[in-house]
């Protein structure tokens, strides 16, 4: 290609011409386009799966991270319910401002199910006060509650008066 008698070698043709085509692509989309291409195809949904009472014994402290053992508690919902065993803990590490937990127990259902289920959250303060969130990940052999190895779940602490307690609910 030629442009004033000057000569474009290959290499330099293919990279004009990638920088207009990009140029004349952003021109054309415009800024609104280009905005919309940023929002969600569609709204999060999400059920409520169930509430968890848990029963903690003291922290045991070992630096930036306290380990709270599980000693009990309860779950109920829709599709499930019964009792926390005795056994699990919570390792609560302090991050940079916020404690992240890692927690590990399990469940047995009224019906004679067990249940392994873990959390990882994030707790920290905000303006809006204590933003208390975990992932719960759910394991089981039990073919009635196989479902459970199949979703991913968000919960939110909730305030129950000796008790580490959550609403968990399944994304959609």
């Amino acid at each position: 290609m030629t442009d004033n008698n000057k000569t474009l070698s290959r290499r330099e043709f293919n990279k004009t011409s990638a920088v207009a085509l990009t140029a004349a692509t952003l021109g054309t989309l415009g800024a609104s386009k280009m905005a919309a291409a940023q929002t969600p195809a569609s709204a999060l949904e999400s059920t409520y799966l169930m509430e968890l009472a848990l029963d903690v014994a003291e922290q045991l402290d070992t630096g930036h991270t306290r380990i709270a053992p599980v000693t009990g508690g309860t779950f109920s919902g829709p599709r499930l319910n019964g009792t926390v065993r005795d056994g699990g803990a919570d390792w609560i590490t302090q991050v940079a401002g916020h404690s992240s937990l890692d927690v590990r127990i399990t469940l047995d259902t009224d019906d004679g199910a067990i249940i392994y289920m873990t959390y990882k959250g994030v707790v920290a303060r905000n303006d809006s006060g204590l933003y208390w969130r975990v992932t719960p990940v759910f394991n089981t052999a039990a073919e009635k509650y196989d479902w459970l190895n199949h979703i991913v779940c968000v919960g939110k602490n909730k305030q129950i008066e000796g008790k580490v307690a959550y609403d968990i609910f399944e994304i959609l």
